[in-house]
């Protein structure tokens, strides 16, 4: 018996046939018909706004954030556009947000952490440990932050890194001194011609010199500092480390200083 010899189907046959082509196009339709509804439906209209991370007065400053958003359909709803909203809020480092269906806006944040208060004269704000200018500080609070001394012609902007080459390298100073294991608790920090002056009380202070081995000069620090004896009154007692290998200390004349 001969062998049927198989046809070869051309490419038409391979085509989808026009019922098959009918149908998808209808549920494609169908799709799109759903989607505009949901748009434009109350039905996933944005009522509520979930905040975690953020203290009560920023969770306000959130919710009037979203504010404008509220009623919108959260199907159409920008997430992208939003976040930037909220990473707007100066206090506000990261922010991620999620859609909970059918009528929740779920915001997960995280703070700036603030380092210091940043001291221009008689204006004070909030420095965190990035660099940027939280806010701005009411006379009386931020007592448990020590202060960064700065010119009267340094620039200061809410929301913006500072650009001051001595008030970063002293905030560098503090932010190193918050990990485990240091003791040194400085009331304030000035920075004059590059160097840096830790003020840790009344009569005592650490020359800390320039912004570099700071950890090896922390080091010699907390272990020289316990040592060094009150100073007489009208002086105070000091420990340079600005030459870590060779750290000086002393008393002097309060009068004589140069900060």
């Amino acid at each position: 018996m001969k062998r049927r010899r198989k046809q070869r189907r051309g490419p038409a046959a391979r085509l989808p046939s026009g019922r098959t082509i009918a149908l998808l196009f209808a549920v494609l339709l169908a799709m799109v018909g759903l989607y505009m509804l949901a748009l434009k439906s109350s039905l996933f209209a944005l009522e509520k706004v979930e905040v975690r991370g953020a203290t009560p007065a920023l969770t306000r400053q959130i919710d009037a954030v979203i504010k404008p958003f509220r009623g919108r359909s959260l199907v159409g709803l920008n997430k992208t556009r939003v976040e930037q909203a909220i990473l707007a809020i100066p206090e506000v480092k990261t922010a991620q947000v999620d859609r909970a269906f059918p009528n929740t806006l779920r915001v997960v944040v995280a703070r700036e952490l603030p380092v210091a208060v940043l001291r221009r004269g008689g204006d004070a704000w909030v420095i965190a440990s990035s660099g940027k200018v939280v806010r701005t500080l009411r006379r009386g609070r931020g007592q448990d932050l020590p202060r960064v001394w700065v010119p009267a012609s340094v620039a200061v902007r809410i929301g913006s890194t500072l650009a001051d080459s001595g008030a970063r390298a002293a905030i560098g100073v503090l932010v190193a001194l918050q990990g485990p294991g240091h003791s040194i608790k400085p009331s304030s920090v000035v920075a004059q011609g590059g160097d840096l002056t830790l003020k840790l009380g009344s009569s005592s202070e650490l020359r800390f010199g320039e912004a570099s081995d700071v950890a090896l000069k922390l080091a010699v620090a907390e272990k020289i500092l316990p040592g060094i004896a009150t100073p007489p009154a009208g002086s105070i007692a000091y420990l340079d480390v600005s030459v870590p290998d060779r750290a000086v200390g002393g008393t002097e004349l309060k009068s004589n200083q140069g900060h």
